[in-house]
């Protein structure tokens, strides 16, 4: 005979062990990955429970790192680069080793320093079909690519045109 599930209830908070981090509903999360020669996974906590036992679980909602999508990393993309996708998944709370932040890129791109835990997103990525919204964004540059905030750019005093600076220091 099957052992009876401990019924559930939501929970408001959750205290990360280890690092005595208090996590909400809404807030961003840094997963354990199984393989850990892997960076964590990026989820934005959906909703927290709890049963009689004492286990909590975490309902997720996942962000994919453009490796991980159909199409794979672009030259546009950012270092901290992460995409919400329409994945959801429920974990052992266990499994989150701290807090993160993901910004919009129009703050990601306004911020003095960024941390290890801060990451930006601008699209929204479905995870069966590999499309993106928006399926384009503004580009700024004379190569017609979307801006990567990893890169310097700068604007032509004369024609107002702007340019990606590549690592080598031209374009």
């Amino acid at each position: 005979m099957a052992k009876a599930r401990a019924p559930r209830r939501t929970i408001d908070s959750y205290t990360i062990k280890g690092i005595n981090k208090i996590i909400r509903a809404g807030d961003c999360v840094l997963m354990r990955p199984s393989d850990s020669s892997k960076p964590p996974y990026v989820a934005k906590v959906e909703k927290i429970e709890s049963d009689s036992r004492g286990n909590t679980k975490v309902q997720v909602r996942w962000y994919y790192r453009p490796e991980e999508s159909i199409g794979g990393r672009r030259q546009f993309h950012g270092a901290k680069e992460v995409f919400l996708s329409d994945h959801y998944d429920i974990q052992s709370a266990d499994t989150i080793e701290g807090k993160c932040t993901v910004h919009s890129f129009k703050n990601y791109t306004k911020l003095d320093a960024v941390g290890n835990d801060d990451y930006f997103c601008r699209f929204e990525y479905n995870s069966s079909t590999g499309a993106f919204n928006p399926d384009r964004v503004a580009v700024y540059c004379k190569c017609e690519m979307p801006y990567n905030p990893d890169n310097l750019m700068v604007q032509c005093e004369r024609c107002t045109d702007w340019w990606m600076l590549s690592a080598g220091g031209g374009n």
